[in-house]
């Protein structure tokens, strides 16, 4: 069993002892989670996909899309973006990664047209740089 120092004693007529104490046992949650009711995981898909496609401003844009449209307003005024946030956007948006959920199912589900903001980035030269960053990095380059 491995042991810690957890504190030191001070005797008045010694010295200073410490204090051995075994570490906390830590649970498993593995026996749990291979007991997972399939309805329980069913639920929790529609709760993701509820979140994905929820908005908290009471209109009818997903808030996932809000948030990438938002993210592009900023880096096309040329303000201060996480530049990692905005390549793993990109990449979402174009279909290189697919998230919890795909970019283009959550723009189905919401009725709105997934080339509305490839379309954006498309035509701007700062987008249009990070989306070549992106391809490089997910297909690599000949040069």
């Amino acid at each position: 069993m491995e042991t810690t120092t957890a504190g030191w004693q001070l005797d008045f007529f010694g010295e200073a002892a410490a204090i051995i104490a075994p570490p906390p046992a830590i649970e498993s949650d593995a026996a749990e989670d291979t007991v997972v009711d399939e309805s329980l995981r069913e639920r929790l898909a529609d709760a993701l996909i509820d979140l994905a496609c929820g908005s908290r401003h009471g209109v009818n844009m997903p808030e996932s899309l809000l948030d990438c449209a938002k993210l592009l307003r900023q880096r096309i005024r040329n303000e201060s973006v996480d530049l990692k946030e905005l390549s793993m956007t990109i990449g979402w948006i174009f279909g290189f990664w697919d998230g919890a959920i795909p970019y283009t199912y959550v723009c189905e589900i919401s009725g709105v047209s997934p080339e509305v903001l490839q379309d954006v980035i498309l035509g701007n030269a700062r987008l249009m740089a990070v989306l070549d960053d992106v391809k490089r990095q997910r297909y690599g380059s000949l040069l």
